[in-house]
């Protein structure tokens, strides 16, 4: 459903820059060059509703990854004047009910806030201020439909209301039809009732929210409050009053439905992003026994550990990634259930009484006497030794005892068992990647850097892992972050396959309208500009990256 982003006056963006968002969304540029902060827009924007703080310190998504040190710091060249500029845009076929019907006319709908500081007259924050929205916007078809903006008051007054706009010409027609005695409109009555729109437009206003405008504050003046009748009455004679009756009563309330109800789905998308920072968390050899997770336990992956150790499902999809033909590593997750030896004496005796009693049996003794066996007597045998230890495995299995799962490594090369200590930290880096895009459906997965501390060939197997989540069942959609040569590389690959028909069974086809690739640019003017590298069904690049990007290898082979 969500389709872009754009933001502006945010840490390295200048101007406001647009991001379009697919079901692969990758961006790319030198170190420092900003791919990051359109991720940390987003995730700043979250913890804004949550909270309705703007000052972003910690936020709940970014944990110790995001830290963006006040708005001071994060405005950008943190001038305090600047106002941020931050929008979503969605796809308008994902819409239901009501606000699906109000925006039937167009292909696109968003909002758009700007937030920032109360300046003096001579342009410095007053004192005690902290940043707050200063406007908002509806948009449809990327074009304004309606803006309002805060007051002192303490309130939202709508300042411009597009009633030209092809959705609000359609609200507009709606309510004379279904609320006054006429069904046609002339053109002299759209500039009579024009001249009453922009007379109400002043009168509306909205209570302020934590990040987007609440419900509308009713007023005196605007609405005429009084009980409706069935239907407006229009008179020959007073045309032009009766029909601006009906949309003063009316058009506040359809505002108000068109205001909450694009809200809601924004929150929506807001609520679907999950976020997996750059250093991932390294646990503890015993990570069971970690019983209070930290702040950046799901942006620091420590949440994955958890993952593959309760929930099987998840634990199966990453296990088939690490398997040799896969990410070719001879590692299994597996896990084991730790029980105290004091609990174990009750199944243990419980066990070897019920073998005593059913499960031996006993073998003769001989002695060989002037060259002949003699029974001398008999011993006491287990007559199927393998059945009486499962008998007794199940007794500890069904025992009332305490038991804690721990996740362990299964080096199938030699059978051994590992811990994540034990193989490197690439594992333990790629584990929560993997876990993100196996453990959940129709998020928003903002990763930064998957490709941490992986060889190259694993680099590109990701790319498979991505396209699988996001194109398959789960249908998540990826924003990420990241330097690999090797990812985008495969995810060519897999376009020119799925154009030439060859893609292996098993592999989703793929095709450039499900990947976006972009390129972080350092202006000389400064600020960070994005470029947009469109993708051919051949798998090529339809231009030339900026500034040589991607050259290297070519570089250093001649």
């Amino acid at each position: 459903m969500l389709t872009a982003l754009r933001l502006g006056n945010f840490k390295a963006f200048a101007e406001t820059q647009r991001m379009p968002i697919r079901p692969l969304s990758l961006i790319f540029g030198a170190n420092s060059a900003g791919k990051s902060s359109l991720i940390h827009g987003l995730i700043l924007a979250h913890e804004a509703n949550r909270t309705g703080r703007l000052e972003g310190f910690s936020t709940e998504l970014g944990g110790d990854a995001v830290d963006l040190g006040g708005f001071r710091q994060y405005v950008h060249r943190r001038e305090v004047g600047r106002r941020v500029e931050w929008a979503m845009e969605i796809d308008t076929a994902g819409l239901k009910e009501r606000i699906a019907e109000l925006f039937a006319p167009v292909q696109c709908a968003g909002v758009s806030l700007t937030w920032g500081m109360e300046l003096n007259d001579k342009g410095e924050p007053l004192p005690d201020v902290v940043p707050h929205v200063m406007s908002y916007e509806i948009e449809a078809d990327r074009v304004s439909l309606l803006r309002m903006s805060w007051r002192r008051e303490g309130h939202f007054r709508l300042d411009r209301l597009e009633h030209e706009h092809p959705v609000l010409q359609e609200v507009i027609k709606a309510i004379i039809q279904s609320t006054t005695t006429t069904e046609t409109l002339t053109s002299a009555d759209f500039e009579d009732l024009n001249e009453a729109i922009n007379a109400l437009v002043p009168d509306i206003v909205f209570q302020i929210g934590n990040f987007f405008p609440k419900g509308l504050l009713k007023t005196e003046k605007p609405f005429e409050f009084r009980e409706q009748q069935a239907l407006f009455p229009v008179s020959r004679g007073n045309r032009k009053e009766d029909l601006a009756a009906a949309i003063r009563f009316v058009l506040p309330r359809i505002l108000d439905e068109l205001v909450q109800g694009i809200n809601e789905t924004v929150v929506g998308e807001l609520g679907r992003i999950r976020y997996l920072g750059p250093l991932r968390s390294y646990p503890s050899r015993h990570h069971v026994f970690e019983q209070n997770p930290d702040s950046n336990w799901v942006a620091g992956g420590g949440f994955a550990w958890d993952a593959v150790r309760l929930v099987e499902k998840i634990r199966n999809a990453v296990n088939s990634w690490l398997a040799q033909d896969r990410l070719q590593t001879p590692y299994e997750l597996v896990v084991r259930e730790l029980v105290g030896i004091d609990q174990l004496e009750a199944p243990l005796l419980e066990g070897l009484e019920e073998t005593v009693s059913e499960g031996l049996d006993y073998e003769l003794d001989y002695d060989v006497v002037d060259g002949r066996s003699t029974p001398t007597g008999s011993h006491p045998i287990i007559k199927d030794p393998d059945a009486e230890v499962a008998q007794i495995q199940n007794l500890i299995r069904s025992a009332d005892i305490d038991r804690l799962q721990e996740l362990i490594l299964i080096d199938r090369r030699t059978n051994t068992v590992v811990s994540h200590r034990d193989v490197g930290i690439g594992i333990s880096q790629v584990l929560p990647v993997l876990v993100s895009a196996y453990g959940f459906d129709k998020k928003i997965l903002a990763i930064e850097q998957p490709e941490i501390h992986l060889h190259p060939k694993l680099q590109a197997e990701l790319g498979d892992v991505f396209i699988e989540s996001a194109l398959g069942e789960r249908q998540n959609t990826f924003i990420i972050e990241t330097h690999s040569e090797h990812l985008i590389l495969r995810l060519l690959r897999r376009i020119r396959e799925t154009a030439e028909g060859k893609f292996k069974d098993g592999v989703i086809p793929i095709t450039p309208e499900d990947v976006c690739i972009l390129y972080a640019k350092v202006s000389p003017k400064g600020g960070t500009t994005l470029t947009e590298i469109p993708v051919t069904p051949e798998g090529e690049f339809e231009t030339s990256w900026p500034d040589g990007f991607f050259a290297e290898r070519a570089l250093e082979l001649l």
